[in-house]
């Protein structure tokens, strides 16, 4: 079984580091305080909170995961949000009344092919209004108030934008901060739009939560986490190569992982030591792999897009400078500001401070070398 891991959530010995962060996951919310955490996809966020997760529920505080990612309405949402609450429900009965004081949503109990019971939701009216939805976001409150602790983790917190036009973002904000047994554990992964919801003194959720902003893992703890799996495998890795790899993807974590899984399938079962060559022929047959889809995705993209993700390849600084827009046939200012804004939108490109870069090390090649 390949020892690298990049498909699912990163548990047990495929998750190593991380521990300053994950204790202060735990303690700030053990300690009854809401946390704010971001960083760009790919990042290992997700498998970092499960940790917590996993630490918090061994403390016996019960803990809600919601992805907001697949939410498109505000029906999406109330269905999301409540198959989450009845996951995590230690009283049955409890959780059907409170559902079922709820305007216009009634709850079903369904059976699977094997009869086991499942929970759906269904709607007297087309509709779901936002003061149901105020009311929805009472229950964590109502489910811990029998003695029990209840942490709340939103995943992909930036999608509630969806729901300006509702006031969704200050409405939430007005809920959690009422509420005494039940905290709450914001995740994102598009950093600039989590800055200004927590850090812009006009927004709903300013000063609300304690902020984690999570970068790259130490280098040598990913060396010794690189050298270790090869060499249970009996594959011989230098330092130096394992510093390769991790500058080649940027020192994202799931990258890093992705690229030894290919190196790791390539090697098997005869080869037992990693040379530049086989690192670099493995790093092009990742993309290769990858070719069908990033093809589709920048023939979806509009002219001034490809045009601002090429010169990108080569430098992200001052990117609204005259000099930059010149070089790049970047013209017009209005224009690249929307692309931009799509780009950061859609996860392609990320923001640090002033410098903008690709996300994904896989797609930057692609760019470089096919577009």
């Amino acid at each position: 079984m390949n020892p690298f891991n990049y498909i699912s959530i990163a548990e047990g010995d495929s998750f190593y580091d991380r521990k300053e962060e994950t204790k202060r996951i735990v303690d700030t919310l053990q300690g009854g305080n809401n946390m704010v955490l971001f960083a760009p996809r790919r990042y290992g966020k997700t498998s970092l909170v499960y940790r917590a997760m996993q630490q918090l529920e061994d403390q016996g505080i019960s803990c809600v995961y919601i992805d907001l990612m697949p939410v498109y309405s505000l029906e999406s949402f109330a269905e999301l949000y409540l198959q989450a609450l009845y996951k995590k429900q230690s009283a049955l009965d409890k959780f059907i009344q409170l559902v079922s004081a709820l305007k216009n949503i009634r709850p079903k109990m369904l059976f699977d092919n094997f009869g086991n019971p499942e929970f759906g939701i269904e709607f007297a009216e087309p509709k779901v209004t936002i003061a149901t939805i105020a009311e929805m976001l009472d229950i964590p409150e109502q489910m811990a108030q029998d003695g029990k602790r209840i942490v709340v983790v939103l995943d992909e917190f930036q999608e509630i934008r969806k729901f300006n036009k509702y006031g969704l973002e200050a409405l939430m904000r007005s809920k959690i901060q009422l509420q005494h047994h039940a905290n709450y554990l914001f995740l994102g992964s598009k950093t600039h739009i989590m800055q200004d919801m927590f850090l812009e003194k006009n927004r709903p959720f300013y000063s609300s939560a304690s902020i984690l902003q999570i970068s790259t893992l130490p280098e040598q703890e990913t060396i010794d986490f690189i050298t270790s799996r090869f060499a249970a495998s009996d594959i011989r890795i230098s330092e130096e190569l394992c510093r390769t790899i991790i500058t080649r993807v940027d020192n994202i974590p799931y990258y890093i992982q992705l690229l030894c899984a290919e190196i790791w399938q390539y090697m098997m079962p005869d080869l037992h030591e990693v040379n530049a060559d086989i690192v670099n022929e493995c790093f092009v047959r990742a993309v290769e792999m990858k070719s069908d889809y990033y093809f589709e995705r920048t023939d979806r993209l509009s002219p001034m897009q490809k045009r601002l993700l090429i010169a990108l390849t080569r430098s992200g600084e001052n990117i609204y400078s005259m000099d930059y827009i010149r070089r790049n046939q970047l013209v017009g200012a209005s224009s690249l500001q929307k692309a931009v804004a799509v780009l950061l939108d859609d996860g392609t490109i990320d923001k640090k401070g002033t410098t903008y870069s690709i996300c994904d090390p896989f797609y930057k090649y692609y760019l470089t070398h096919y577009a």
